[in-house]
């Protein structure tokens, strides 16, 4: 929900502000954030502040990261400064997870979280001897919130992709918030290959995905890719043994990897190009609403019925979302086709 409250303002903030400056202080309050999770193994109270600091962190950094990363390449360079950049997310979700479970496992939840903070804090090091970043030009006395409108804030011609993204994130969520707990009740070691076989897949899947959706469009890439998320919950909800949880990271790894390509261009083609940013802003707050919901009402659902039941529910989300988006998309079409 921080998060939530925040994101609107990150991009207007980052686009007026200095970039670099803001970066090092978002790095730093999560580095800060995860230190205070190893004190929560002891102390509760640290939970939620350390919650909240995330969120409104991790929005800066998620926002502010892509944009430097544009500002260092020349603009032909872009497209492979942007695969490596991606490459690099890809390779630090497959690894960080069964690194985190192994050291959970062998040292405890708390000292894991510390190393991770070490992680964060040479992360932060390496941010702070960076280039200086472009800094835009404002008016004498102007600051970096102002001319913060909420037609530069929010998109109202994207809501219809914003709940999607709700439904769709909040999936995605729910899968990486209750997956340890999980593996904890049915005592099934090793979990974090479910995350590693899903980003492999994604791997593999995504240059096919590519063709497809270049070739036959976004709805036969859609329905497909919304086919394997759910077989892979489904997958989760029946596993007996790590086969069934390496199997469902796959046909996860397919899915996801079909859908969210889909999602943001519906929300890119609903604006005009002058208001893509705004479209942008407004698809994260639907993500960032998801992931709240998940956390929140997939808590109580899990606690009462259990993480299988949980899991086998998630499907109902996913497949409105992919329904929704295809009847957008057709509408969409129709209109292009008309115009």
């Amino acid at each position: 929900w921080a998060a939530f409250i925040i994101r609107p303002f990150s991009a207007p903030i980052t686009d007026r502000g200095n970039k670099k400056l803001i970066y090092i202080a978002a790095v730093g309050a999560l580095t800060l954030a995860v230190f205070m999770y190893s004190l929560s193994m002891d102390n509760s109270a640290f939970a939620v502040p350390a919650k909240i600091i995330h969120g409104v962190s991790w929005t800066f950094i998620s926002t502010i990261t892509a944009v430097i990363v544009s500002e260092y390449v020349p603009r032909e360079d872009l497209g492979t400064a942007m695969g490596f950049f991606m490459i690099s997310q890809m390779i630090a979700s497959a690894v960080s997870q069964p690194v985190a479970f192994a050291l959970a496992e062998y040292m405890g939840y708390a000292s894991m979280l510390l190393v991770f903070t070490a992680i964060s804090a040479f992360g932060l090091v390496l941010v702070c001897f960076t280039a200086p970043t472009k800094v835009p030009a404002r008016l004498p006395g102007q600051s970096m919130f102002g001319g913060l409108k909420l037609n530069n804030l929010f998109a109202k011609e994207a809501i219809s992709p914003m709940i999607i993204n709700v439904a769709f994130q909040g999936t995605r969520t729910g899968i990486t918030v209750f997956m340890a707990a999980f593996a904890l009740e049915e005592l099934i070691a090793n979990i974090g290959v479910f995350a590693t076989a899903a980003s492999l897949m994604g791997w593999v899947a995504r240059p096919a995905l590519g063709i497809l959706l270049d070739k036959k469009g976004p709805i036969a890439t859609l329905i497909p890719a919304g086919l394997f998320f759910s077989a892979g919950l489904l997958c989760l909800a029946f596993a007996q043994d790590l086969t069934w949880f390496i199997i469902s990271g796959i046909l996860i790894g397919i899915g996801q990897n079909g859908i969210s390509p889909v999602l943001m261009t519906i929300s890119m083609r609903t604006v005009p190009a002058e208001r893509k940013a705004a479209a942008n802003s407004t698809n994260y707050l639907g993500m960032d609403i998801g992931s709240a919901l998940a956390s929140t009402v997939g808590g109580v659902l899990c606690a009462v019925f259990g993480y299988r039941v949980g899991f086998a529910a998630f499907v109902v989300p996913v497949v409105l979302a992919v329904a929704l988006a295809v009847v957008i998309l057709s509408r969409l079409e129709k209109q292009e086709r008309t115009a």
